[in-house]
C-alpha cells in the first residue's frame, strides 16, 4: 500500500500529540521530585552529574539522521526547564562586551527559563554566585586581570566549583573556554576531565611540571592558562584525564618528591567528556 501525504500527516500529529503528553507528564513529575525534596529538606535542587547521566543514556539510543547536536540541545531546555519548575535557577554571565558568546552558551545549556545575569567583571560574577542571588555562574579564561580559577584554589572553603565546560558539544566557535560553576560538589560522572591547579615557586619548568605530573600517574590533557601570584611563584591550571581530587594520594606523592618546588596543588572542580 503506498503511503500519502495525508496518512504521514495524521501520524505526524498522533506523535506529537504523545510527545507532549509524555513532556507534560515529565514536568509533573519534576514539580512533585521538588515537593519531596522540600518536605525532606533537601536544598540541591541542581545536580549536574545525574543530568549528564540522562543525556548520555539517551544518546546511547539515538538514531536516524537527526543530529546528536540536536538532540543534545532539546533535551538541555526540557531538563533545565523541568529543574527550574522545582525552583527557578539565576546564572551570573561574565559579559564585559557584546557579542563574545558567553550569553549564548549560557543559554543553550541553562535553557530560556534561566534568569541571566551578565557581569562586566570576573569579580562581580564571584560575588554573586558567592554571596548575591545567582545559582550558577559562567566564567571564560584570559579575560580579565581577575584570575578567578586561581582565587578558587585559594578558597579551600568555598563551596563552589566547575562542573561543566561548554559548549557540552566541544570547543566554542570563537575557541572561547568558558567553564560553569555552581555551588556544588565536584562530584564523578563515570566519564570526566578535572581542572587541577598547580602552583610552583618558580623554580620548574612548565614542561618539567608537566612530565613530573604525568610520571606520578596524572594524566594531563591539556594546559589552559598561567598565573604570577607574585614576582616567584607561578600557577597553572591543568585539565586532567579522568576524575581526581584534592586529596589523591598521587598528588601528595609529586608535591613530596619535588621536595618544595610545587607549593600547591587543588582540585577546583571538572566537567564531563564532552557528548559529540
Amino acid at each position: 500500500m503506498t503511503e500519502t501525504l495525508q496518512d504521514l500527516r495524521r501520524e505526524i500529529d498522533e506523535t506529537d500529540d504523545a510527545l507532549h503528553a509524555l513532556i507534560m507528564r515529565r514536568a509533573e513529575l519534576a514539580e512533585r521530585i521538588g515537593r519531596v525534596k522540600a518536605e525532606s529538606g533537601e536544598k540541591r535542587v541542581f545536580r549536574p552529574v545525574r543530568e549528564t547521566q540522562i543525556m548520555r543514556r539517551l544518546l546511547q539510543n539515538h538514531k536516524g539522521n537527526l543530529g546528536k547536536d540536536v538532540i543534545i540541545r532539546l533535551w538541555r531546555e526540557l531538563i533545565s526547564a523541568c529543574t527550574n519548575l522545582q525552583s527557578p535557577m539565576t546564572a551570573a554571565v561574565f559579559m564585559p562586551e557584546r557579542g563574545m558568546g558567553n550569553l549564548e552558551l549560557t543559554r543553550d545549556y541553562f535553557g530560556a527559563f534561566t534568569t541571566l545575569l551578565p557581569c562586566k567583571s570576573v569579580n562581580l560574577v564571584l560575588k554573586e554566585l558567592t554571596q548575591g542571588e545567582a545559582d550558577l555562574a559562567v566564567l571564560s579564561l584570559q579575560d580579565d586581570q581577575s584570575c578567578w580559577w586561581y582565587a578558587l584554589a585559594q578558597e579551600r572553603r568555598r563551596a563552589v566549583a566547575v562542573f561543566a565546560k561548554l559548549p557540552v558539544t566541544g570547543t566554542a566557535d570563537n575557541g572561547r573556554i568558558v567553564f560553569a560553576l555552581g555551588k556544588v560538589p565536584f562530584e564523578a560522572s563515570g566519564d570526566d576531565r578535572t581542572l587541577l591547579v598547580v602552583e610552583t615557586d618558580g623554580t620548574v619548568s612548565l614542561g618539567t611540571l608537566d612530565l613530573v605530573l604525568k610520571a606520578g600517574g596524572i594524566a594531563t590533557n591539556a594546559i589552559y592558562d598561567s598565573f604570577s601570584p607574585d614576582m616567584t611563584r607561578k600557577a597553572y591550571l591543568f585539565e586532567v584525564e579522568g576524575f581526581l581530587e584534592s586529596d589523591d594520594a598521587r598528588l601528595a606523592a609529586v608535591v613530596k618528591k619535588e621536595d618544595g618546588k610545587i607549593t600547591m596543588t587543588r582540585v577546583i572542580g571538572g566537567f564531563p567528556t564532552p557528548f559529540v
